[in-house]
C-alpha cells in the first residue's frame, strides 16, 4: 500500500510537469505561410490598394488634393486593385467578399 500511494504522490508532480510539453506538441500550429511567396505578395498589393482608395478619399474629404489629382489617384489603386483580383483568379464568392472591402463612395460598381 505505501509503494501504491509513493507511486500515486509521485506522478502529480510528473504530470503536472509534463502537461504543457504535451499541450504545446499537441496543438502545435502549421508553419506560416513563405513571406515571399506570390500569394503573400498579391495579398499586400491588394492591402496597398485599398489603403491608398482610403487615404484619397480622405485626402479629397479634408480638400488637401484637387478633383482631378483625387481622380487620378482613385483610378490609379483601382487599376491596382483589378490588376490583383485578375493574377489571384479567386472565385465569386472570395471577389464579392474582396470588393464589399472597397469604400462604397469610390465608384466602382459590381458587375
Amino acid at each position: 500500500m505505501l509503494v501504491i500511494s509513493a507511486i500515486f504522490i509521485s506522478l502529480i508532480p510528473a504530470v503536472l510537469v509534463a502537461y504543457p510539453i504535451i499541450r504545446k506538441i499537441a496543438s502545435k500550429s502549421p508553419l506560416p505561410e513563405d513571406e515571399s511567396s506570390l500569394k503573400a505578395d498579391l495579398e499586400r498589393r491588394w492591402e496597398s490598394a485599398l489603403e491608398g482608395l482610403r487615404h484619397a478619399e480622405l485626402e479629397m474629404s479634408l480638400g488637401n488634393v484637387s478633383e482631378s489629382d483625387y481622380l487620378w489617384l482613385k483610378e490609379v489603386h483601382m487599376t491596382e486593385a483589378a490588376l490583383v483580383l485578375k493574377t489571384l483568379e479567386i472565385s465569386d464568392k472570395e471577389k464579392g467578399f474582396l470588393i464589399k472591402q472597397i469604400p462604397s463612395d469610390s465608384g466602382y460598381e459590381e458587375e
